[in-house]
């Protein structure tokens, strides 16, 4: 971040440089404070109030309690208006140009939304570095943004000149602990100067319920999951198009004495912005049966409709289809098909989806 030396304007100086006015929507966070005014006692001296012990590492950091929609000059050298519009959980990847954050089974996101307005009457630069946003977790842990910003409703990384009285709209990003609330947020524009704090305790908008149960801010390790709808696994959106049951061999393999195969069919789709390899590697499956047991997928990926593995890659926005394979005793039923992808993540630390097929029909 630079910082640019000169005399440092008050809030009314700027607005007068500027040509703006600061409404009572517009809340200068680097406000001097107001000036201690001592009251004499009856002797004509003045008394003096006790201030109290002074702890070391127990001070805050200067600035204001800040509220949603409200707009905050922030920064003193490169002041900028900032509004935290809105904040919310969710545990779909992030993609900001060629990057992806993928939380892992005990983390979530919180994506913030906020707009960026440039008071000066000069251009000024706005990338990721240029704003530090702090998540204060449950446990009192401070958690930091990740080191990119996109423009609002793209994934394109922003690194953008602002020209004066111009106003954009921004995302980014902290992973955070997958289970409880972030009670503090901080926003802070550069080193020294005040900084902004939010409570975000019942303001940032919990998760699906289809993914969480209530009050939704705890991130499952384990998705519960239905046929038929894509969900992000990582890199790839995946989607369970259906089962079927096959003596076998597949992949020049036996399911076993007493046993025979389960197929799981999907469609795996690159949500990327680059070509992404697929093979079995990419994945850990197992499946459960009606009987509670488990059993892991044969390290294969199986063509839809061939009996023939597949290594390939995939390119942005395409889709394919492939299989899954199990071996499970014949006269038993398949439960549930769980999967995971540790493209990105290590498996020991990836999110898995568990897709319900007790009630799917074998084709």
């Amino acid at each position: 971040m630079s910082v640019t030396s000169g005399k440092i304007m008050g809030s009314s100086m700027l607005a007068l440089a500027t040509g703006l006015s600061l409404t009572a929507d517009v809340v200068p966070a680097y406000a001097q404070a107001k000036k201690t005014v001592t009251k004499k006692a009856a002797s004509g001296k003045p008394t003096v109030k006790p201030n109290g012990p002074v702890v070391l590492g127990t001070t805050q950091l200067p600035g204001d309690f800040g509220k949603l929609g409200t707009t905050y000059t922030v920064g003193k050298s490169e002041p900028v208006n900032f509004t935290l519009k809105s904040a919310e959980y969710t545990i779909t990847p992030l993609m900001v140009g060629n990057n992806i954050w993928v939380p892992k089974a005990d983390q979530k996101l919180l994506v913030l939304h906020y707009t960026i307005h440039n008071p000066l009457p000069r251009e000024q630069r706005y990338y990721w570095a240029q704003m530090r946003f702090t998540a204060v977790d449950a446990q009192d842990k401070n958690q930091e943004m990740i080191q990119a910003v996109s423009r609002e409703g793209t994934t394109e990384s922003l690194d953008v000149s602002l020209k004066p009285a111009q106003r954009i709209e921004v995302t980014t990003a902290i992973l955070v602990p997958a289970e409880g609330v972030v009670p503090k947020l901080i926003v802070e524009r550069e080193k020294g100067a005040p900084v902004v704090r939010y409570d975000l305790r019942g303001k940032a908008a919990p998760l699906p319920a289809t993914i969480a149960a209530a009050p939704g801010v705890d991130a499952p390790k384990i998705v519960s999951a239905v046929p038929g709808a894509f969900y992000t696994t990582g890199v790839f959106d995946m989607r369970l198009d259906e089962i079927a049951y096959a003596a076998g061999p597949l992949n020049r393999q036996s399911a076993g004495d007493g046993k025979r195969f389960l197929t799981a069919i999907f469609t795996l789709k690159n949500r990327t912005k680059q070509n992404q390899r697929y093979y079995w590697g990419n994945f850990v499956a197992d499946l459960k049966d009606a009987d509670g047991e488990k059993a892991p997928y044969v390290q294969a990926l199986l063509r839809a409709t061939r009996d023939e593995s597949v290594d390939s890659s995939l390119a942005p926005g395409e889709d394919v289809r492939v299989r899954f394979i199990f071996p499970i005793p014949n006269n038993v039923t398949g439960k549930t098909v769980r999967v995971l992808e540790c493209k990105e993540v290590q498996d020991d630390d990836a999110r898995s989806f568990a897709f319900d097929i007790s009630g799917l029909v074998a084709k």
